[in-house]
């Protein structure tokens, strides 16, 4: 029997145990990417900081749209 090994040391909790809005933002990023980077699956482990990290990569790319937009 080969198991798979873990990808992080943290737990990654079940999807259907993932708060709604977590859920909504990686089956977005799947959509786009046809992947869920293992990142975005060890941070469903605090979902705080998965919520500030997309807060701050959102406010990035937003940055970066209007830098271009000039």
């Amino acid at each position: 029997m080969t198991t798979t090994p873990p990808i992080s040391h943290y737990p990654v909790p079940d999807p259907r145990d993932w708060p709604e809005d977590i859920r909504a933002r990686i089956l977005e990023v799947q959509d786009k990417a046809g992947f869920v980077p293992n990142v975005f699956l060890t941070l469903v482990h605090r979902p705080d900081e998965f919520r500030a990290f997309f807060a701050y990569h959102s406010s990035r790319k937003a940055a970066s749209r209007r830098a271009s937009a000039r």
